[in-house]
């Protein structure tokens, strides 16, 4: 093969190596700008985390006459409240618990709990709640969320409750402990949701009367 034939054949051969160069190049500038957005939103996360021990607070109790942050029109309530024993009491708190604290870099806003009861203790007996009970007022999740205040917090600030989650504030008067679940829930500033789970337990002292409540360590 002559000179003259091999000069197409170099041509595109460097046209070859020159796309692939810049196809190379491309991909780099694709993971650097990737890596530094990943790099911002990570100074802006929030990480939000209850105080591991428990907290007594005192509490009042009354009537049981209406589910406070739920609609009182709501059918499920009223079925609720119609199927409760006449002169059942309930847990009102006269003081906030809580402690929950944003460690992270960034604000968490839109701030709510769940908790998700797994057992009961009903006269020193404890025993798990069945799926049936779990489907059923006052077990459900929609019972179950609580918003705290404030309900925005940046780095560094605390959030606490002053209403109870229904399962606890509705408990029969025989219910001595409910243990579960909480799952804690938020935004970050560009919307991205965050979750996080810790366990608690809420005892019941109706004798004092207070409440104390206990968080565990977040699972790993």
């Amino acid at each position: 093969m002559t000179i003259q034939e091999l000069v197409p054949w170099a041509q595109v051969a460097s046209t070859l190596i020159a796309g692939i160069g810049i196809a190379v190049s491309v991909a780099l500038g694709i993971a650097t700008l990737n890596n530094s957005r990943k790099d911002r939103l990570s100074k802006i996360e929030p990480n939000l985390l209850f105080n591991i021990g428990g907290q007594q607070v005192k509490a009042i109790i009354h009537n049981l006459t209406a589910i406070p942050g739920l609609s009182q029109q709501d059918p499920d309530v009223v079925n609720f409240l119609k199927s409760i024993e006449a002169g059942q009491k309930a847990i009102y708190l006269d003081g906030r618990y809580g402690q929950l604290f944003n460690h992270g870099a960034g604000p968490a806003l839109s701030v709510s709990i769940w908790f998700r009861p797994e057992r009961i203790t009903v006269d020193d007996k404890e025993r798990p709640l069945d799926p049936s009970e779990l489907s059923s007022p006052p077990y459900t999740r929609e019972w179950n969320i609580v918003t705290p205040t404030p309900a925005n917090l940046p780095p560094g600030a605390e959030a606490s409750f002053g209403i109870l989650p229904v399962c606890v504030f509705a408990s029969a008067a025989e219910a001595r402990a409910i243990a579960g679940m909480i799952y804690i829930e938020c935004q970050d500033q560009t919307g991205r949701p965050f979750y996080w789970s810790q366990p608690a337990m809420f005892f019941v002292d109706r004798s004092a009367p207070s409440l104390t409540v206990s968080f565990g360590r977040r699972p790993s």
